[in-house]
């Protein structure tokens, strides 16, 4: 006997959604998910229609997921995609065609940003520093900083990122692991602007789970990347997401639960520990706080390395 829809009541199921005791058909599902992004931006103020707001696309299924959504959600919002091509091998050429893809069938203004034709720098590069065993680390300070300069020069007001449930999940669980209790404010649904002219920051898929993303970006066409990045094997944040999805076996509800008790603690977490003042960066001018900031440092490091 075929389960019906618990939505629609007339159509075959083919989503279950066990910590929401629903079981969906195709159309139901998508409405789900689309409301569901609705209500985490509205419930957390995340910004008004009449702001530019960019969204940091990847490639990935999650920042397409979101693009998709929002486009779907806000179709009279300004809206704009900011994409980094990091010089990856294969992949980032690929990331950037399926970018290109889903941005001209929403009709969205797609920002590319170079990273080796602007900065003469490669991720792979990083692979002959310090940082070799730590790539993903590199590559999320360095898209964090341009991301940044990305908004400033397309006058985003807000910069809507793909981070999903397991993201934030996982991001906590390291940071409880080890006692990073100061980090536990970056993964803020809603992150105020570093300093006047910057973009804010908002999570608007932080109760997304990632597999409902990808069956979001199936069910509509939407276009992301078939590949994984080469360098994001056997990574930490890899083995520790492979922690919470086997404790997700035993608990449906695991990741949510930890998602709401962090928004529960939050306000006790911004006292922990005293924010350091931010001055600039004698490099970029970018809020800093030393003197030259982390983007600059590896930035710097690589260019070291090849005139050595």
């Amino acid at each position: 006997m075929p389960v019906v829809c618990g939505k629609c009541r007339s159509t075959k199921a083919e989503v279950q959604i066990p910590y929401a005791r629903l079981n969906l058909c195709p159309t139901c599902f998508v409405d789900f998910f689309v409301a569901r992004v609705k209500k985490t931006i509205e419930e957390f103020n995340m910004f008004h229609e009449n702001v530019t707001v960019g969204v940091a696309v990847s490639g990935g299924k999650d920042s397409a997921a979101l693009l998709h959504a929002m486009r779907q959600i806000y179709p009279g919002i300004k809206l704009v995609a900011l994409h980094i091509n990091l010089g990856i091998p294969r992949y980032s050429d690929h990331c950037q065609t399926k970018i290109e893809e889903l941005t001209d069938m929403l009709h969205v203004k797609l920002h590319v940003f170079d990273l080796y034709e602007t900065l003469g720098v490669k991720i792979g590069d990083f692979k002959k520093t310090s940082f070799k065993e730590k790539l993903c680390s590199v590559c999320g300070t360095i898209k964090r900083r341009i991301f940044e300069e990305m908004a400033m020069k397309t006058r985003v007001q807000v910069l809507a990122t793909g981070h999903n449930l397991e993201d934030i999940a996982g991001i906590m669980f390291n940071n409880f692991l080890y006692g990073r209790w100061e980090q536990f404010v970056r993964v803020k649904p809603v992150l105020p602007p570093l300093a006047e002219g910057m973009a804010s920051k908002v999570k608007p898929l932080i109760r997304s789970p990632g597999n409902e993303n990808l069956l979001y970006c199936l069910y509509e066409g939407v276009p992301f990347r078939e590949i994984d990045c080469p360098f994001s094997k056997g990574t930490g944040v890899r083995k520790s997401a492979e922690i919470l999805e086997t404790l997700a076996r035993y608990n449906p509800y695991f990741k949510h639960q930890i998602l709401n008790r962090f928004l529960e603690i939050m306000p006790l977490l911004e006292n922990v520990k005293p924010k350091p003042s931010l001055g600039k960066c004698k490099v970029c001018g970018f809020p800093s706080s030393s003197e030259t900031c982390a983007f600059c440092k590896r930035i710097n490091l690589v260019k070291q390395l090849r005139k050595a």
